[in-house]
């Protein structure tokens, strides 16, 4: 009879132990695109049409990680990707031009949350544009 209850209690640690919090380690995967947009440095005023931005550093974190859990550089084409990722909330997110000391360090972050909901979902990120004075 003592089998019995230190068999639970093992399924139950094994249960437990099988729960996996967002991050590295899985088949799912985020991806998107970054555009940048050109702006007159003088009057702020919108030049040209938005653009495919090469190598712009994009960051993502995992869960409620108050940090940048990984990152990496856009494709020529503006496109990125996290692969191998676990089901769960990731925060993805990039730095932006400001105009001319009108914010700290002339630069400011854009932020896009997204859920995978599924161990082989490819979840797309909303459209990033990022601005850029000239």
């Amino acid at each position: 009879m003592k089998f019995i209850p230190a068999m639970a209690l093992a399924g139950a640690l094994l249960f437990s132990a099988c729960s996996k919090d967002p991050g590295e380690g899985g088949k799912a995967e985020v991806q998107g695109t970054i555009f940048q947009q050109e702006y007159n440095k003088n009057t702020g005023l919108i030049v040209g049409v938005p653009i495919p931005v090469a190598e712009q550093r994009v960051y993502i974190r995992y869960g409620d990680d108050t940090f940048a859990s990984d990152d990496t550089r856009t494709e020529p084409d503006g496109t990125y990707r996290f692969p191998w990722l676990r089901k769960g909330s990731y925060t993805v997110y990039t730095y932006s031009e400001c105009q001319e000391n009108t914010c700290d360090g002339n630069q400011y972050p854009i932020y896009s949350t997204v859920e995978i909901g599924s161990r082989k979902e490819v979840v797309q990120v909303p459209l990033i544009t990022v601005k850029w004075y000239d």
